[in-house]
């Protein structure tokens, strides 16, 4: 199971510069979050209108974390990606660890997404890996015990997607995470 009791735990050290070239990518894109926003398979509720996805890959049926589409733009953007994802997930040590669902999400200024459990099939088996490539210190994830934590740049974390969790960004700064689901094949 990829859940486990604690809320976060950091994962790994992520290079800096890889974060640089990846943000610095996406702010040549104009235009890029709302055409891929109004393309993205995730429209569930709770993001209601803060939160802005770039989707890369994602699953074919939410009942099955297995099967996976993938999307046309990861060709462009898997190389400033994929060495992000694999610095994140080197501690796990997994033979054969498959990556099921990649995007970016882009938490609005002065946004917040409401408390909520992840409760598809397909997010109960796979890690849930969050890298933040920018943020500031206000911006939180937010647990059930009202507990807060700030995930910073720099660094990779699994979110216990199992249990209550949102995120509050009362700042005037949007935060972008990159986010994956992580799992070994051969456990399943």
């Amino acid at each position: 199971m990829s859940h486990f009791s604690g809320q976060t735990k950091e994962l790994a050290k992520i290079d800096r510069n890889a974060i640089v070239l990846l943000v610095n990518e996406l702010a040549k894109q104009a235009g890029l979050w709302e055409k891929w926003d109004a393309l993205k398979p995730n429209r569930f509720g709770v993001f209601n209108g803060c939160v802005q996805h770039i989707v890369f890959k994602y699953p074919v049926d939410l009942s099955d974390h297995r099967h996976s589409m993938t999307f046309p733009i990861w060709h462009d953007w898997q190389p400033l990606i994929q060495p992000l994802i694999d610095q994140a997930v080197c501690s796990y040590g997994y033979e054969q660890g498959i990556v099921a669902r990649i995007m970016l999400a882009k938490l609005r200024s002065k946004g917040s997404i409401p408390m909520h459990v992840d409760s598809s099939q397909s997010a109960k088996i796979p890690h849930k890996v969050h890298i933040p490539l920018q943020t500031t210190r206000g911006v939180v994830m937010n647990f059930a015990d009202k507990n807060s934590c700030h995930l910073a740049v720099g660094r990779a974390y699994e979110v216990n997607n199992r249990i209550e969790h949102g995120a509050t960004n009362p700042t005037g700064q949007d935060r972008v995470h990159l986010i994956f689901d992580y799992f070994s094949q051969a456990k399943n």
